[in-house]
């Protein structure tokens, strides 16, 4: 999945260097030039994954809509990093004290910004492993994994794993569309046992697509790589 920006900044040339520097690292990345462009679009547009915003807006300004962003639900544990050229540091304070991820000062080296919101990033990705980690139940599709009881269910059936398959489908289910190489799924679910050849994975991937019936299909082949799992289209 793509990592959603959003930028709300009315300086046009900021914007579109900002914008065309961070699709070329490949991220998701759409501007506003003010914070009344953002809200009008807001309505009917995706939750972004971080927000970059400028504090000197024109009309409503950028503390004015943190402040109403940080109101509603949906935006509440959405990061920010504000991007500031005052030399006061007062609305910096406000700011961070408010829940400002970070900040950056105009002018900013585009490489500045792109390793801060690399560091947003890495903290929202362990933050998911986490989650995902502790809860340990997994439902996709038809299928539901749960990592505390070693169960799988298929259509409301149990089916029989052995402890390898169901570690495999496990770590596929944990990281949708994520591919995995043959030799990482053999050192996650092998660990010191790695000694045998990761073809060996192969067989036990054709297994679990057998006992997993319609739903073995959602385990992919990636040719020369690996094995993903790709959920159903919603």
């Amino acid at each position: 999945m793509n990592f959603r920006i959003v930028l709300i900044e009315d300086e046009a040339e900021i914007a579109q260097l900002v914008t065309y520097f961070l699709r070329k690292e490949g991220f998701d990345i759409h501007a506003f030039g003010s914070a009344e462009e953002f809200l009008e679009r807001l309505p009917v547009m995706e939750l972004p994954d971080l927000i970059l915003l400028d504090l000197m807006l024109p009309g409503i300004d950028g503390i004015e809509l943190f402040k109403y962003l940080k109101r509603d639900s949906r935006f509440q544990d959405i990061p920010v990093i504000m991007l500031t050229a005052k030399d006061d540091p007062v609305d910096v304070v406000v700011g961070l004290e408010l829940g400002a991820e970070d900040y950056i000062t105009k002018p900013f080296d585009l490489r500045e910004l792109l390793a801060r919101i690399r560091v947003v990033k890495r903290r929202l990705e362990r933050l998911t492993e986490k989650t995902l980690e502790s809860a340990r139940v997994y439902h996709v599709g038809d299928i539901v994994l749960n990592g505390d009881e070693l169960t799988v269910r298929v259509n409301q059936g149990t089916i029989d794993l052995s402890f390898r398959e169901f570690k495999i489908l496990e770590l596929l289910m944990r990281h949708p569309r994520r591919v995995f190489s043959r030799e990482t799924i053999l050192n996650r679910v092998w660990g010191e046992e790695n000694f045998v050849s990761d073809r060996i994975v192969d067989v036990y991937i054709t297994n679990l697509r057998k006992k997993l019936g319609e739903m073995g299909n959602l385990i992919v082949t990636v040719r020369g790589v690996g094995y993903r799992f790709e959920p159903p289209a919603a």
